[in-house]
């Protein structure tokens, strides 16, 4: 009767600690992709910075600026495009790219005569 007993109390005590295994795991992933998600939106305001220091060197320069890696050796990513807008503006929009983490920011620009 006691082996009984001992291997009921065995097999609930692996079900617990199962569980909270399954637990920790999952709480590490949500972890992980809460900071992927929000490096990736930091990456893209990288993207727009940069862009404003290429229009602070000069106003007339649209274009692209390709996948830039920061820091280097992270695998993370910004890249940013530069457009026209209405009138005196432009639009800048920066990517950011963290752990398969997608994030934009989209800056628009009024450029002084």
């Amino acid at each position: 009767m006691s082996l009984l007993v001992c291997l009921f109390i065995l097999s609930i005590v692996s079900l617990l600690v199962l569980g909270m295994l399954d637990s920790a795991t999952l709480n590490l992933s949500t972890a992980r992709n809460t900071a992927d998600y929000e490096r990736a939106a930091y990456l893209a305001g990288a993207g727009v910075h940069h862009a404003l220091a290429e229009l602070e060197q000069n106003k007339n320069w649209r274009g692209v600026i390709p996948s830039t890696e920061f820091p280097s050796g992270s695998g993370r990513t910004y890249s940013s495009t530069i457009v026209d807008g209405a009138a005196n503006e432009v639009i800048i929009t920066g990517i950011g790219l963290s752990g398969g983490v997608a994030r934009s920011l989209q800056v628009t620009v009024e450029i002084g005569g």
